[in-house]
């Protein structure tokens, strides 16, 4: 194994570990101190992808993510004490507490996400459309969501248009087989997700998490064709979450999905698997139990942080909710003279603001 794969093996391990890290810890501080106000989505298990895709991405990369997100705000390197801030309520928190885990982003990263289904889809294809429409740059958009999102029309909208426009824009899905709690065979009657991207002209390619090493060398084909101007591409990525729908850990997942199911995924756990192809790859362990307890400090410092910030002011909180008058975008608007369309034209150009 070469010294470049080691060290990928290594940034690999440290990304999953500290996403890892981070859930269960905040599993177990979510109920007995009853500080974290807001819902809570758990991504234990599912943490190969959003670490796969750290490798791939540039601070001009745009995410749009579901409200599963606090793996991809990670790996598109949004600071964790900000984040954890957020969950707490603080004016510290990176949406300055008003947004907690399912609208959590960081406007300085680029990284949003939501909790409309298919959300993500609709906006990234926005940013992706700006992004080429500004030209000048290799910046990428990045919609993530999970597969019962291609339940939604707005999915196939979002397809549509970004093949048309050849966008540059990835399609990450994380296909777990729910949705929520409805599995994938109570939804569809074909659950061939890639196929209906395809028969839009979107790129795709479906992939297991089971190997993380195999799924961050195929993101970096992807991506690099999308920078080149290839159009947009939809990954598949065949995963599982551990942890139930929402909430702490606990047997909510069993009145939904079978025990030996789950237990058949913990088997196969992608983080254990990347713990052996580090150690294939030569990372010593000594290097691997720095990643472990760096990991675990970096939680509980942003932990300790959080509790001991202040709540937002309601001075501020004021200032957030009403305003004095129009942003300068609606007032550029207001203030223009109106578009003229014509019967006969194709479309109107809208210039940048």
């Amino acid at each position: 194994m070469g010294q470049t794969q080691a060290a990928d093996a290594l940034a690999l391990y440290r990304m999953m570990r500290l996403i890892r890290r981070t859930e269960e810890i905040l599993i177990a501080e979510y109920h007995p101190a009853n500080e974290m106000r807001c819902p809570m989505h758990f991504c234990v298990g599912q943490e190969a992808a959003p670490a796969a895709l750290s490798l791939q991405l540039r601070p001009d990369d745009v995410i749009m993510s579901h409200y599963r997100s606090h793996g991809y705000y990670l790996a598109k390197g949004a600071p964790l004490d900000a984040m954890i801030a957020e969950f707490y309520g603080k004016a510290t928190g990176s949406n300055g507490g008003l947004a907690g885990s399912m609208e959590l982003a960081h406007h300085g990263f680029h990284f949003y996400s939501g909790a409309i289904v298919g959300g993500p889809l609709g906006l990234a294809v926005g940013s992706a459309f700006a992004q080429r429409y500004r030209r000048g740059g290799s910046g990428i958009s990045v919609a993530v969501f999970g597969d019962g999102a291609m339940d939604e029309g707005v999915s196939y909208e979002a397809l549509n248009l970004a093949a048309l426009h050849r966008l540059p824009i990835l399609f990450l899905c994380e296909n777990n087989r729910y949705a929520a709690h409805t599995p994938a065979p109570a939804r569809a009657a074909s659950h061939d997700l890639i196929a209906r991207a395809a028969a839009f002209g979107v790129a795709v390619r479906r992939m297991p998490d089971k190997n993380p090493l195999e799924l961050a060398a195929a993101m970096n084909v992807i991506v690099a064709d999308i920078r080149e101007g290839r159009g947009p591409f939809l990954l598949e990525v065949e995963t599982y979450r551990f942890c139930g729908h929402v909430g702490p850990e606990s047997d909510d997942h069993l009145d939904y999905r079978p025990v030996a199911e789950v237990d058949a995924a913990k088997a196969s756990d992608p983080l254990a698997a990347m713990l052996r192809l580090a150690r294939a790859a030569g990372v010593a362990d000594a290097a691997l139990e720095e990643v472990d307890a760096s990991c675990d400090e970096q939680v509980w410092s942003a932990i300790r942080a959080a509790k001991a910030a202040p709540f937002p002011r309601f001075q501020d909180l004021r200032g957030i909710e009403a305003a004095n008058g129009y942003a300068p975008v609606v007032r550029e608007l207001i203030d223009a003279a109106p578009t003229r369309f014509l019967g006969g034209q194709a479309e109107t150009r809208l210039r940048p603001y």
